[in-house]
């Protein structure tokens, strides 16, 4: 018998502070400094820390600051609960507040699940189901790996679990479909090995070419769905495995936010 809740159990909206854990840049970094938004994959069934907690030791470590959200998920929520905590986190970490000097840009990583939410965010996604005061907030450069980005590329399976049936939404909740002018910078990755992550990194790049949107893209040959740095530092029993070769994407995206200007010398 299925444990997962039934639609009527599911919460549509995010409730209360967003769940955020602070990781400062290194002290060896002064003045103030961009931060980074990380959005962990996990299926929308649970938060992995080598994407979570490992990506924000890398961040802190070439100098920015890092805010790890653990958004709602969709064990016990509905779309747009996820994205409403992922917009609350960006305002609060654009507000101040945690005590950190942000120098006002504010971008956002994710992977997986994580990512999709991260293209949701740069592409200003806002739900026909959605009334909004204002516009929703945008970050400044995005980083996605392994990310899904358009929602057709998904066996309707796991986009119906994610979607909680309403595939009517599978257009609105696909990134690639909704890019404009508005939408940041982007660093893409993923493998020839992974079958989700592959055509989707893809699809966005095309979609953000095609857009004028500046876009880096790396595909490397080796590797599954869900390597994080794959560098072999696990955490919480994930990020075990190391591809050096595939390991030098975070290398590539350290240069890539140099020369795009989001990463102080």
């Amino acid at each position: 018998m299925s444990t997962e809740p039934t639609a009527t159990a599911r919460r549509d909206h995010a409730a209360g502070e967003p769940d955020i854990t602070v990781y400062p840049c290194h002290e060896r970094f002064a003045g103030r400094r961009p931060a980074v938004l990380v959005l962990p994959g996990g299926g929308y069934r649970f938060h992995t820390e080598h994407e979570g907690e490992g990506y924000a030791r890398w961040l802190s470590g070439i100098g920015l600051h890092a805010f790890v959200l653990r958004y709602p998920l969709m064990t016990g929520h509905r779309f747009p609960a996820p994205l409403e905590s992922c917009r609350a986190a960006l305002y609060r970490i654009r507000d101040g507040g945690h005590g950190l000097d942000v120098d006002g840009r504010v971008g956002v990583i994710g992977s997986s699940a994580g990512g999709h939410l991260a293209g949701l965010l740069a592409t200003g996604t806002v739900l026909s189901t959605e009334r909004l005061a204002a516009p929703p907030p945008r970050p400044d450069f995005a980083i996605l790996a392994y990310s899904p980005a358009d929602l057709h590329l998904l066996p309707d399976a796991p986009v119906e679990w994610i979607l909680d049936g309403r595939m009517e939404l599978r257009d609105e909740l696909s990134p690639a479909r909704n890019i404009d002018a508005a939408t940041c910078p982007t660093f893409l990755w993923a493998t020839a090995e992974d079958p989700p992550g592959f055509p989707n990194a893809l699809a966005y790049a095309s979609a953000l070419f095609d857009a004028g949107i500046p876009v880096e893209l790396h595909i490397y040959p080796r590797g599954r769905h869900g390597l994080g740095l794959a560098n072999g530092v696990a955490f919480g029993g994930h990020g075990e495995v190391h591809i050096a070769h595939t390991a030098r994407w975070a290398q590539a995206c350290e240069a890539w936010l140099g020369a795009e200007g989001f990463l102080p010398g």
